[in-house]
């Protein structure tokens, strides 16, 4: 379980509009009343995931063995959005396909996303930083 502060709740919003907005771009679908239906979905999964898995603690032990390095954070960043696309992925390739076909539907733009995600959440992580 993840600390819950206004830098998270933004965070949450900002990566499941872009992770649905990207998922329909690359599945070709179309921007209707479904688009927001979905960005929900993401959103309450993220949620959901954060509730229930230590996704930080999972990152941080990952990363430990490279100590004080300066781009731990991005590797700690790396995991914790792969983590959290891996699942909302699925799910929405789930809720769009009710089943049939989820692998490949997943699959077709998986890769994308985990990218897509993850300078999202590099500059999510600049964004939000408290300034000195």
């Amino acid at each position: 379980m993840c600390e819950w502060n206004h830098n998270l709740i933004i965070q949450d919003i900002v990566l499941a509009i872009v992770i649905n907005t990207s998922a329909t771009l690359l599945g070709g679908d179309p921007f209707d009343h479904t688009w927001y239906i979905f960005t929900c979905v993401a959103l309450a999964t993220n949620v959901l995931g954060q509730f229930l898995l230590p996704t930080g603690s999972i990152a941080a032990a990952l990363t430990k063995p490279l100590g004080d390095a300066s781009w731990r954070i991005y590797a700690q960043i790396f995991i914790e959005n792969l983590i959290f696309v891996t699942i909302i992925s699925f799910i929405e390739a789930w809720v769009h396909t009710g089943g049939a076909g989820i692998v490949a539907a997943w699959l077709s733009t998986y890769v994308y996303l985990v990218l897509i995600g993850y300078v999202t959440s590099v500059i999510l992580y600049h964004a939000l930083k408290p300034r000195a």
